[in-house]
C-alpha cells in the first residue's frame, strides 16, 4: 500500500499543471493543416518559369591572337598564339632570317598551323595566312589531305605570293579550297603592309563580335634570301610583321 501511494504521489508530481491559456491561445499553438501547407510553400520555392528565367549570355571571345610557323624541309613552330602586343611575340617575329633552310615543305607548315589551331574554341574565327615566294617540293602528295582537314574545321587559308616569281595557280587553288580563303600578290614592304591594312578595313567590323586566332605560315626556304626592293624577301616579311605588331594592328586577321 505504501508503494502504491508513493507511485501515486510521483505520478501526480510529474504531471504538468493544466494550462490556463484561453481557447484562442490553443488555436494559435495548433495550426490548421491548410495553414501549415501554406508555410511549406514558403519554405520550399516553386520551380522557375523557363520563359521568365534570366539566362546567362553566351560566352564571347572578342580578343585576337597571333602565332607564327615557319617551314623549309619541315614545318616548325616559332611562336604559339599570343596577343599581338606580347613582347616575346614581337621578338620572335624578327628571328625569321635565322630559320632559313633548304627545301620547301609547305604541307608540313600548314600541318603545324592546323595543330596550333586545334586547341582554339570553335566559337573563335581561325585563320591561316600563308606567305610564300616559290614552289613547294616536298610532301606534295599529302597537301590535299591537310587542306581538306582545314576545310572540314572551317579554317580559312589565305595565301600571299611574295616577290615576282611564285606558283600563283597553286596559291590560288589553296585559298579557294578553304572557307573564305583568298589570294594576294605583293612585291614590296609597303604593298604588303597596305594589303594587310586593307583586308582589316573591309572586314574589321566583324572583329568586335568574335575573337580571332591567326597563324602566320612563313616560307623559310633558301629562296627567301633573294633580294627584293633593296632588301631580302625574308627581311621584307619580318619588317612587315614588326610594323603591324608594334603598332598593335592585327596582321591580316580579317578575310
Amino acid at each position: 500500500m505504501k508503494l502504491f501511494n508513493l507511485a501515486k504521489r510521483l505520478f501526480v508530481a510529474q504531471t504538468p499543471p493544466e494550462s490556463s491559456a484561453s481557447p484562442q491561445d490553443d488555436n494559435d499553438a495548433l495550426q490548421p493543416v491548410e495553414e501549415t501547407g501554406q508555410q511549406l510553400e514558403i519554405l520550399c520555392p516553386q520551380p522557375e518559369d523557363p520563359q521568365t528565367t534570366t539566362r546567362r549570355p553566351p560566352r564571347r571571345y572578342n580578343h585576337s591572337l597571333v602565332g607564327i610557323v615557319g617551314f623549309h624541309q619541315y614545318g616548325f613552330i616559332i611562336a604559339k598564339p599570343a596577343a599581338p602586343s606580347a613582347p616575346w611575340l614581337l621578338e620572335r617575329s624578327q628571328w625569321l632570317h635565322r630559320q632559313l633552310g633548304d627545301g620547301s615543305n609547305l604541307t608540313d607548315g600548314l600541318r603545324q598551323a592546323l595543330h596550333l589551331l586545334a586547341a582554339t574554341p570553335r566559337a573563335v574565327q581561325r585563320k591561316i595566312w600563308l606567305l610564300s615566294d616559290g614552289e613547294p617540293n616536298m610532301e606534295l602528295q599529302s597537301m590535299a589531305s591537310v587542306i581538306e582537314a582545314c576545310q572540314q574545321s572551317r579554317i580559312s587559308i589565305n595565301t600571299v605570293g611574295v616577290g615576282y616569281y611564285f606558283n600563283e595557280t597553286l596559291l590560288r587553288d589553296i585559298a579557294s579550297a578553304t572557307h573564305r580563303g583568298r589570294f594576294l600578290s605583293v612585291q614590296g614592304l609597303w604593298e604588303l603592309i597596305g594589303a594587310s591594312t586593307y583586308s582589316h578595313a573591309i572586314a574589321g567590323y566583324r572583329s568586335h563580335q568574335r575573337g580571332e586566332t591567326t597563324i602566320l605560315v612563313i616560307d623559310c626556304s633558301g629562296s627567301m634570301f633573294e633580294p627584293l626592293q633593296g632588301q631580302t624577301k625574308i627581311h621584307v616579311v619580318q619588317e612587315t610583321i614588326w610594323h603591324l605588331l608594334h603598332h598593335q594592328q592585327p596582321f591580316l586577321l580579317c578575310s
